[in-house]
């Protein structure tokens, strides 16, 4: 091990901005390795906002960048596939300036490894600035693009583009729900964020009684319009609801109470204080409620490549109920809300695969130094 590494091993991140549900994995990842090695610096690179990843505090050097394009979506359930083409054709291939630029910089930053959740930009930029990467996926953008060739034929282009990158990754995890196992893989659980609040003090911050039924609704992130507000407080004034994303500040009306994405209150907190998550089936959500053992009445898009693994897994590990996309829109999922919360929570034991994942990341790029 070198002198400087024996110092500070430096982790470059590119983490893709699809969403929030990379951005957990990852975090939960980095918070288990900090604590693994207090020592490690991270060299964040994603367009999430610097917000999400505080809990990484001082090992935190943040850069903003537009690491991943995955798809561009009207709202949380439809693909744009004209937008998406359009701003595919103006990142790929990979500029050569670009890459070299970034493999400039992380080397001049002191990495020793780069981390990518998903991100093929990074696992270009570790490749021209020889450092070893760390692949973390559930699924990978090649295997998205095909599946959703039938829709816009060009993908498949973007997708031969893309897949090298991918099978050129030093180490490659996976993590549950696994939509294409690949040989050779480390194989590990869903990750998720630890909990850091007790049920009965997320309750006590949100004036919530213990025997109160409680029902958090949550879109992971995206904001969307959520049309059936008034419904919840007229059809159901017995059962309170947290709803995130719903309000710029928190804020409470009867029995709702409104809270921002950016939320005061630990999202797997609020997950495992419910008596029932309802929400879009995207990965960190899915992840959290696994680990609460929460019921988890889900929207999904049937014609989406990853739904056909997530809904397998939800329904062999999570109690859990499908609803369709349009549910959402018009409220009429509320008609299944007395079936939905009758479905019983499960106790599992604690393992995180969150810290499996960092001893795989800080064994692979530290003894390489």
């Amino acid at each position: 091990m070198s002198a400087t590494m024996a110092a500070r091993p430096t982790l470059a991140v590119f983490v893709s901005s699809h969403g929030f549900g990379h951005a957990s994995r990852s975090c939960a990842v980095l918070e288990q390795l900090c604590d693994l090695e207090p020592r490690v610096q991270i060299e964040l690179f994603t367009r999430i906002p610097e917000w999400f990843f505080a809990s990484l505090g001082q090992h935190l050097h943040f850069h903003e960048l537009d690491c991943d394009l995955g798809l561009v979506q009207t709202d949380a359930f439809e693909v744009d596939f004209r937008a998406t083409l359009s701003r595919l054709s103006d990142r790929l291939p990979f500029r050569p300036d670009l890459i070299q630029n970034l493999a400039q910089r992380v080397s001049a930053l002191g990495c020793h490894a780069v981390l990518c959740d998903i991100a093929p930009l990074g696992l270009a930029v570790a490749e021209a600035a020889r450092l070893p990467s760390v692949l973390v996926e559930n699924f990978t953008w090649d295997w998205i693009y095909n599946g959703l060739a039938q829709q816009a034929p060009a993908l498949k282009d973007y997708a031969k583009l893309l897949q090298p990158h991918f099978m050129g990754a030093d180490i490659h995890i996976q993590t549950e729900p696994v939509c294409l196992p690949v040989r050779g893989t480390h194989r590990l659980g869903p990750i998720a964020r630890t909990f850091r609040s007790s049920v009965s003090k997320t309750r006590d911050t949100l004036s919530i009684a213990s025997t109160d039924p409680l029902v958090f609704i949550s879109m992971g992130g995206t904001r969307v319009g959520f049309l059936f507000l008034d419904q919840l407080k007229t059809r159901f004034p017995e059962i309170r609801f947290a709803v995130s994303g719903a309000s710029e500040v928190t804020e409470t009306d009867r029995n709702l109470t409104l809270l921002p994405v950016r939320c005061p209150l630990h999202h797997p907190d609020l997950v495992r204080a419910a008596d029932l998550v309802i929400g879009k089936a995207g990965y960190s959500t899915i992840a959290e409620v696994h680990a609460a053992g929460t019921p988890f009445g889900c929207f999904i898009r049937a014609d989406y490549p990853e739904m056909g693994p997530l809904v397998e897994f939800i329904e062999r590990e999570i109690p859990g109920k499908m609803l369709a996309p349009e549910q959402f829109a018009d409220g009429t999922w509320l008609d299944e809300l007395p079936e939905l919360l009758a479905m019983q929570s499960v106790s599992r034991p604690s393992v995180s695969a969150a810290a499996e994942c960092a001893a795989l990341v800080r064994t692979s790029f530290l003894s390489r130094g």
